[in-house]
Protein backbone atom coordinates (compact mmCIF):
# COMPACT_ATOMS: atom_id res chain seq x y z
CA UNK A 1 0.00 0.00 0.00
CA UNK A 2 1.23 3.60 -0.89
CA UNK A 3 1.72 5.29 1.93
CA UNK A 4 0.87 9.18 2.41
CA UNK A 5 2.98 11.59 -0.52
CA UNK A 6 5.63 14.05 1.33
CA UNK A 7 6.23 16.82 -0.20
CA UNK A 8 10.25 18.32 -0.47
CA UNK A 9 11.11 21.18 1.49
CA UNK A 10 11.22 23.99 -0.76
CA UNK A 11 14.07 25.34 0.78
CA UNK A 12 16.49 23.64 -0.68
CA UNK A 13 15.62 24.12 -4.25
CA UNK A 14 17.61 27.62 -5.46
CA UNK A 15 15.84 30.18 -7.66
CA UNK A 16 15.98 29.95 -11.82
CA UNK A 17 18.18 32.33 -13.04
CA UNK A 18 18.42 33.82 -16.98
CA UNK A 19 21.04 31.76 -18.58
CA UNK A 20 24.38 33.27 -19.65
CA UNK A 21 24.91 34.29 -23.42
CA UNK A 22 27.80 32.06 -23.54
CA UNK A 23 25.61 28.62 -22.90
CA UNK A 24 22.67 29.79 -25.13
CA UNK A 25 25.28 30.13 -27.98
CA UNK A 26 27.05 27.11 -27.31
CA UNK A 27 23.81 24.85 -27.27
CA UNK A 28 22.89 26.45 -30.84
CA UNK A 29 25.94 25.19 -32.26
CA UNK A 30 25.53 21.99 -30.48
CA UNK A 31 22.25 21.87 -32.41
CA UNK A 32 23.20 22.22 -35.32
CA UNK A 33 25.85 19.63 -34.90
CA UNK A 34 23.40 17.13 -33.89
CA UNK A 35 21.04 17.96 -36.75
CA UNK A 36 24.46 17.62 -39.33
CA UNK A 37 24.33 21.03 -40.15
CA UNK A 38 27.83 20.87 -39.75
CA UNK A 39 30.29 18.06 -39.69
CA UNK A 40 32.97 16.49 -38.40
CA UNK A 41 36.60 18.61 -39.43
CA UNK A 42 34.29 21.44 -40.66
CA UNK A 43 35.77 24.77 -39.32
CA UNK A 44 33.76 27.04 -37.37
CA UNK A 45 33.51 31.07 -38.73
CA UNK A 46 36.05 32.92 -36.93
CA UNK A 47 35.29 35.18 -33.53
CA UNK A 48 34.67 38.56 -35.18
CA UNK A 49 31.77 36.28 -37.56
CA UNK A 50 30.49 34.50 -34.88
CA UNK A 51 30.05 37.66 -32.85
CA UNK A 52 28.58 39.68 -35.30
CA UNK A 53 26.17 37.00 -36.18
CA UNK A 54 24.89 36.33 -32.80
CA UNK A 55 25.14 40.21 -31.81
CA UNK A 56 27.32 39.60 -28.87
CA UNK A 57 30.92 40.14 -27.90
CA UNK A 58 33.90 38.43 -29.00
CA UNK A 59 34.43 37.50 -24.90
CA UNK A 60 31.29 35.43 -24.70
CA UNK A 61 31.98 33.71 -28.12
CA UNK A 62 35.12 32.66 -26.67
CA UNK A 63 33.01 31.59 -23.79
CA UNK A 64 31.09 29.51 -26.25
CA UNK A 65 34.02 28.35 -28.02
CA UNK A 66 35.72 26.94 -24.62
CA UNK A 67 32.40 25.54 -23.36
CA UNK A 68 32.17 23.32 -26.51
CA UNK A 69 35.64 22.53 -25.88
CA UNK A 70 34.98 21.32 -22.59
CA UNK A 71 32.24 19.03 -23.71
CA UNK A 72 34.82 17.34 -26.78
CA UNK A 73 32.42 18.49 -29.65
CA UNK A 74 35.02 21.02 -30.54
CA UNK A 75 38.48 21.18 -30.80
CA UNK A 76 40.53 24.63 -30.42
CA UNK A 77 43.64 24.85 -32.77
CA UNK A 78 45.81 27.76 -32.93
CA UNK A 79 48.07 29.07 -35.74
CA UNK A 80 47.35 30.83 -38.61
CA UNK A 81 45.59 27.49 -39.85
CA UNK A 82 43.45 27.46 -36.66
CA UNK A 83 39.82 28.00 -35.57
CA UNK A 84 37.35 26.00 -33.75
CA UNK A 85 37.18 22.54 -35.38
CA UNK A 86 34.13 20.18 -35.21
CA UNK A 87 35.54 17.07 -33.03
CA UNK A 88 34.06 13.14 -34.21
CA UNK A 89 33.74 12.07 -30.64
CA UNK A 90 34.23 13.11 -26.73
CA UNK A 91 37.55 11.86 -26.85
CA UNK A 92 38.86 15.46 -26.61
CA UNK A 93 37.76 16.06 -23.71
CA UNK A 94 39.09 12.75 -21.88
CA UNK A 95 42.28 13.09 -23.80
CA UNK A 96 42.55 16.83 -22.08
CA UNK A 97 42.23 15.61 -18.39
CA UNK A 98 44.60 12.92 -18.93
CA UNK A 99 47.35 15.24 -20.69
CA UNK A 100 47.00 17.87 -17.69
CA UNK A 101 47.04 14.70 -15.31
CA UNK A 102 50.34 13.64 -17.18
CA UNK A 103 52.12 17.02 -17.17
CA UNK A 104 51.17 17.68 -13.96
CA UNK A 105 52.81 14.46 -12.56
CA UNK A 106 49.49 12.87 -11.33
CA UNK A 107 49.88 10.35 -14.19
CA UNK A 108 53.46 8.57 -14.65
CA UNK A 109 54.80 7.68 -17.58
CA UNK A 110 54.76 4.18 -16.30
CA UNK A 111 51.07 4.04 -15.27
CA UNK A 112 50.40 5.70 -18.77
CA UNK A 113 52.03 2.38 -20.28
CA UNK A 114 50.12 -0.10 -17.93
CA UNK A 115 46.71 1.42 -19.20
CA UNK A 116 47.59 0.99 -22.79
CA UNK A 117 49.03 -2.80 -22.10
CA UNK A 118 45.62 -3.55 -20.55
CA UNK A 119 43.45 -1.38 -23.29
CA UNK A 120 45.40 -2.70 -25.88
CA UNK A 121 45.47 -6.27 -24.93
CA UNK A 122 41.35 -5.86 -25.17
CA UNK A 123 41.48 -4.44 -28.74
CA UNK A 124 43.92 -6.80 -30.17
CA UNK A 125 41.94 -9.84 -29.06
CA UNK A 126 38.50 -8.53 -30.16
CA UNK A 127 39.94 -6.83 -33.96
CA UNK A 128 41.53 -10.72 -34.15
CA UNK A 129 38.03 -12.02 -33.60
CA UNK A 130 35.82 -9.19 -35.56
CA UNK A 131 38.41 -7.71 -38.39
CA UNK A 132 37.11 -8.13 -41.71
CA UNK A 133 39.30 -8.40 -45.09
CA UNK A 134 38.92 -4.14 -45.73
CA UNK A 135 39.89 -3.48 -41.36
CA UNK A 136 43.14 -5.38 -42.43
CA UNK A 137 44.00 -4.44 -45.52
CA UNK A 138 43.39 -0.95 -44.50
CA UNK A 139 46.14 -1.62 -41.48
CA UNK A 140 48.77 -3.45 -44.27
CA UNK A 141 48.05 0.04 -46.30
CA UNK A 142 49.39 2.20 -43.01
CA UNK A 143 52.15 -0.15 -42.32
CA UNK A 144 53.64 0.04 -45.73
CA UNK A 145 52.89 4.37 -45.34
CA UNK A 146 54.64 4.50 -42.34
CA UNK A 147 57.44 2.21 -43.77
CA UNK A 148 58.02 4.78 -47.00
CA UNK A 149 58.01 7.60 -44.49
CA UNK A 150 60.68 5.99 -42.55
CA UNK A 151 62.71 5.22 -45.31
CA UNK A 152 61.95 9.07 -46.54
CA UNK A 153 63.64 10.22 -42.95
CA UNK A 154 59.82 12.05 -42.78
CA UNK A 155 59.67 11.45 -38.90
CA UNK A 156 57.56 13.77 -37.84
CA UNK A 157 54.72 12.65 -40.56
CA UNK A 158 55.80 8.54 -39.80
CA UNK A 159 54.64 9.11 -36.25
CA UNK A 160 51.29 10.39 -37.17
CA UNK A 161 51.00 7.27 -38.78
CA UNK A 162 52.16 4.92 -36.43
CA UNK A 163 49.64 6.57 -34.38
CA UNK A 164 46.50 6.22 -36.81
CA UNK A 165 47.62 2.47 -36.51
CA UNK A 166 46.17 2.16 -33.39
CA UNK A 167 42.81 4.10 -34.08
CA UNK A 168 42.45 1.41 -36.96
CA UNK A 169 43.23 -0.96 -34.69
CA UNK A 170 40.39 0.11 -32.14
CA UNK A 171 37.92 0.39 -35.15
CA UNK A 172 38.42 -2.99 -36.20
CA UNK A 173 36.90 -4.09 -32.81
CA UNK A 174 33.23 -2.20 -34.13
CA UNK A 175 32.91 -0.99 -30.83
CA UNK A 176 33.01 2.83 -30.06
CA UNK A 177 33.96 3.00 -26.52
CA UNK A 178 36.72 1.00 -27.35
CA UNK A 179 37.75 3.45 -30.57
CA UNK A 180 37.28 6.79 -28.15
CA UNK A 181 39.85 5.58 -24.79
CA UNK A 182 42.21 4.69 -27.82
CA UNK A 183 42.07 8.08 -29.79
CA UNK A 184 42.34 9.60 -26.10
CA UNK A 185 45.34 7.77 -25.10
CA UNK A 186 46.97 8.49 -28.66
CA UNK A 187 46.09 12.31 -28.12
CA UNK A 188 48.28 11.99 -24.93
CA UNK A 189 50.76 9.97 -26.54
CA UNK A 190 51.28 12.31 -29.53
CA UNK A 191 51.81 15.41 -27.17
CA UNK A 192 54.34 13.57 -25.53
CA UNK A 193 55.99 12.24 -28.23
CA UNK A 194 56.18 15.40 -30.33
CA UNK A 195 58.57 16.42 -27.03
CA UNK A 196 60.96 14.11 -26.75
CA UNK A 197 61.06 12.94 -30.31
CA UNK A 198 60.31 9.87 -33.19
CA UNK A 199 60.94 6.21 -32.14
CA UNK A 200 62.66 3.20 -33.14
CA UNK A 201 62.73 3.65 -36.99
CA UNK A 202 61.88 0.17 -38.76
CA UNK A 203 61.40 -2.16 -35.82
CA UNK A 204 58.07 -0.53 -35.31
CA UNK A 205 57.56 -1.83 -38.97
CA UNK A 206 58.27 -5.10 -38.20
CA UNK A 207 56.43 -5.62 -35.36
CA UNK A 208 53.40 -4.21 -36.83
CA UNK A 209 53.77 -6.52 -40.02
CA UNK A 210 54.22 -9.82 -37.52
CA UNK A 211 51.18 -8.39 -35.91
CA UNK A 212 48.88 -8.31 -38.78
CA UNK A 213 50.16 -12.15 -39.74
CA UNK A 214 48.87 -13.12 -36.23
CA UNK A 215 45.59 -11.50 -36.80
CA UNK A 216 45.26 -12.85 -40.11
CA UNK A 217 45.69 -16.19 -38.72
CA UNK A 218 43.13 -15.13 -36.21
CA UNK A 219 45.90 -16.27 -33.27
CA UNK A 220 44.51 -13.67 -30.74
CA UNK A 221 47.32 -15.05 -28.07
CA UNK A 222 50.19 -14.36 -30.82
CA UNK A 223 48.83 -10.64 -31.54
CA UNK A 224 48.26 -9.67 -27.86
CA UNK A 225 51.89 -10.89 -27.04
CA UNK A 226 53.18 -9.11 -30.04
CA UNK A 227 51.50 -5.67 -28.88
CA UNK A 228 53.05 -6.32 -25.34
CA UNK A 229 56.47 -7.38 -26.27
CA UNK A 230 56.53 -3.93 -28.63
CA UNK A 231 54.39 -1.38 -26.09
CA UNK A 232 57.49 -2.48 -23.12
CA UNK A 233 60.09 -1.69 -25.57
CA UNK A 234 58.31 1.70 -26.19
CA UNK A 235 58.67 2.71 -22.94
CA UNK A 236 61.88 1.51 -22.72
CA UNK A 237 62.86 4.14 -25.44
CA UNK A 238 60.39 6.35 -24.04
CA UNK A 239 61.87 6.16 -20.12
CA UNK A 240 65.71 6.56 -22.17
CA UNK A 241 64.97 9.35 -24.46
CA UNK A 242 63.18 11.61 -21.58
CA UNK A 243 66.18 10.93 -19.26
CA UNK A 244 68.69 11.97 -22.02
CA UNK A 245 66.98 15.02 -22.69
CA UNK A 246 66.33 15.71 -18.88
CA UNK A 247 70.35 15.89 -18.98
CA UNK A 248 70.77 17.94 -22.31
CA UNK A 249 72.27 15.47 -24.64
CA UNK A 250 71.07 15.64 -28.20
CA UNK A 251 71.43 11.80 -29.11
CA UNK A 252 68.51 9.66 -29.89
CA UNK A 253 68.66 6.57 -27.67
CA UNK A 254 67.41 2.91 -29.33
CA UNK A 255 66.31 0.58 -26.89
CA UNK A 256 68.29 -2.53 -26.61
Amino acid sequence: MIGPIVEAPTKDFAPVKTRRVFEVVADQIHAQMQSGALRVGDRLPNERDLAAHFQISRHAVREALRNLESRGVVRLKKGSKGGAFVTDAQHYAVASVVRDMFQVGDISLTQLTEARLWIEAVVVREACLSADAAALAHMEENVAQAAALTKAGKMVEKTQVNIEFHILLAKATDNPVLVMMMKALMDVLQAFVIQIGSVMAMDVIRSRTRLLQHMKARDADAAVTEMERHLKRLHRHYIESALARSLGKDEKLVPK
